[in-house]
């Protein structure tokens, strides 16, 4: 942002908008993107975000459309320009981000993770088109889910991180990390099938809060996509290793078993999984490079090579009643 924001900035911001009514101001976090801050206006409890890219809380915006009681999506109130950049202000949620929680509350709040995911995978897009990351019209940018994998390779002239391909180059085991796990993702997808859901692509990193053992908040939609529901638990097992409670739950099997108790039939299951856990992995060579974070860069390289060495096996067969036919075929937001 040109200015960004510190509590007291924040607080004049409020009270020139809403008078002196508003209550407690207080630091609520930040992102790569934004930065958030809590506050009380007439009985609510409410946060206001300051960020550069428009387009994030106008996703946000299109998904208060989304939630019901499965799916705890903030209300997004206004939207508006502020310190130079834009302003977007909700409804809050309470409770503890997903990825800090203990293996015993993460085996508590498993049911009601899962049950988010199921709501997420049921939502109709019968009335949005397209695939990949979608725009505040809800229309999808890639043709197929497949095309949208691939195209993790392309440095967009338009993308935040442009310039990531050049500065990748500098790290010799980051550039072939790329290059091989690319040549993997071409190989794995290759006639790959999947159903069109909804994705929310960013699970951790704060965007989920946890009450008790329920799901209380899932917000920032900004990296959303339209694509394999198996993207979103893929994330969460991919960032596992960083975070002790989830990596001792064991995401993969609880959820294959979820869905057997659901009746849930989930083709190429193995594969799909891959798919979706080598883009995240590219993706986030791409964003390191672009930061300039070494240790990060070599953290997801030695994440990723077990995984594009391993063999596929082990995938369900059967169709799923509630996936509908698809075409053949990250943190860091286009």
């Amino acid at each position: 942002m040109p200015s960004p924001p510190d509590i007291a900035r924040a607080r004049s911001f409020l009270e020139q908008r809403y008078g002196p009514a508003v209550g407690v101001v207080e630091w609520a976090g930040e992102g790569a993107w934004s930065r958030c801050f809590g506050f009380e206006h007439e009985g609510r409890e409410l946060v206001v975000r300051f960020g550069r890219h428009r387009s994030d809380f106008e996703k946000d915006r299109r998904a208060s459309g989304f939630r019901g009681p499965g799916l705890p999506v903030p209300e997004l109130l206004e939207l508006g320009r502020a310190f130079g950049a834009h302003f977007a202000v909700s409804t809050r949620g309470r409770g503890e981000p997903l990825e800090t929680l203990s293996s015993e509350a993460w085996q508590a709040a498993l049911p009601s993770v899962l049950g988010t995911l199921d709501a997420t995978r049921d939502l109709d897009l019968s009335k949005t088109s397209g695939w990949g990351r979608w725009g505040a019209d809800g229309q999808g940018e890639e043709t197929s889910w497949r095309e949208f994998l691939l195209a993790v390779e392309k440095d967009d002239p338009v993308s935040r991180i442009h310039g990531w391909r050049e500065r990748l180059a500098e790290s010799p085991e980051g550039d072939a990390a790329f290059r091989s796990g690319h040549a993997r993702l071409v190989e794995i997808t290759a006639d790959l099938s999947v159903g069109r859901h909804l994705v929310h692509a960013d699970l951790i990193n704060r965007n989920v809060l946890v009450a008790g053992d329920r799901v209380g908040a899932i917000f920032d939609w900004g990296s959303s996509l339209y694509g394999d529901f198996l993207y979103d638990l893929a994330w969460l097992e991919f960032w596992s290793p960083w975070h002790p409670g989830l990596a001792a739950v064991g995401i993969r099997a609880e959820a294959r078993r979820h869905y057997e108790a659901i009746g849930l039939e989930v083709p190429d299951f193995e594969r799909r999984m891959l798919a979706s856990a080598a883009h995240i992995g590219l993706g986030h060579l791409a964003y390191n490079a672009h930061t300039g974070n070494r240790a990060a860069l070599t953290a997801v390289v030695e994440r990723l090579a077990p995984m594009l060495d391993a063999p596929v096996q082990g995938t369900l067969t059967r169709s799923s009643p509630g996936e509908r036919p698809g075409l053949s075929s990250w943190a860091c937001r286009g």
